[in-house]
This record gives C-alpha cells, structure tokens and sequence, in this order.
C-alpha cells in the first residue's frame, strides 16, 4: 500500500521536473541574445520546489489519516476482547483486567513479559462504562418520569439547591 503511494509519488515528481525542463528549454529558445548561463534561483524552480513541498506535506496529512481510521475500524470490529480495568504497580509495571468471551483474566504486564495471575468465570469486576452509562440511564429516566413540581422517589432531597452528580 505504501509502495503504491511512493510511487506515485516519484511519478509526480517526475512529471513536475519534466515541466520544469519544457519550459526552461522555450525560454532558452526565446532569448537567443542572452548569454547561456542559468541563473541560480529561477521562478520555475522555486516553483517547482514551493509545489514538492506542498505535496508532500499533503501526502504525510494524507496518510497520518488513513492510519488513524484504519486503526478506529480494526478496533471498533466488535472483538470479544476488551480491557476491563488498568492498575500501574510500578513504573512499568501493571495489572490488567480482559474480558475474554464471558470470563475475566488478571494479567501482570511487565516490559518483556505478560503473566496471567488469575482466571475468573464470570464477571469479577463490572466496566466503569456499563456502571456509568447505568446510572446515566437511570438518572434520565428518573427525570423523565418525575414532573417539575415532584421530586423523584430515589434521589435525596439537597438542602443547598445545588445539583450534585454522583460519581
């Protein structure tokens, strides 16, 4: 995939020298009083060189961004695979929680090596995303069924009229 890119990348740059060449050579052949000593910067190379660098400007923009979605996609596949939790006990060190399937695995993770600690059945600890969007949920139903004048039965009365979020 690269490889398609680099060369049409040196195909463009090919193309581009090649214009530059034509239009240097008719204007060698215009100015026939003039001598034939070419001057260093001239307005098609600058030119030229102000182009090359734009493109491949765009292209590093241009690929950056195809890594980044072709990342997103792979991951978002709907693998059965996923990081419950993360707990650093060192300064490279830590302890991972994977949901695998329906079972848990507490992993040790160290630069080098992966040892599985422990192996649960079932749900060892709930994700901090399903507990949060649970009491979202609950929450904006709880908003949705009381009135403005009636407060909802399972929330606790604030005595300072300040909105608390529990976390």
């Amino acid at each position: 995939m690269m490889a398609r890119y680099a060369i049409g990348l040196l195909t463009l740059i090919a193309a581009i020298n090649t214009a530059a060449a034509e239009i240097n050579t008719a204007a060698a052949a215009a100015v026939i009083d003039k001598p034939s000593v070419a001057p260093v910067f001239s307005g098609t190379s600058v030119i030229q060189v102000i182009l090359s660098l734009a493109f491949v400007i765009v292209l590093i923009y241009a690929v950056a961004w195809y890594v980044r979605r072709l990342q997103l996609t792979t991951g978002a596949t709907g693998q059965s695979m996923r990081v419950v939790s993360a707990l650093s006990v060192g300064t490279r060190e830590k302890v991972v929680l994977v949901q695998v399937g329906e079972e848990q695995l507490l992993l040790g993770v160290a630069p080098g090596r992966v040892n599985l600690l422990r192996q649960f059945d079932g749900v060892a600890i709930e994700s901090k995303d399903a507990s949060l969007r649970s009491s979202f949920a609950k929450i904006l139903q709880d908003t949705k069924l009381s009135s403005p004048s009636s407060k909802p039965a399972n929330r606790p009365e604030n005595p300072d009229s300040k909105s608390t979020v529990s976390k």
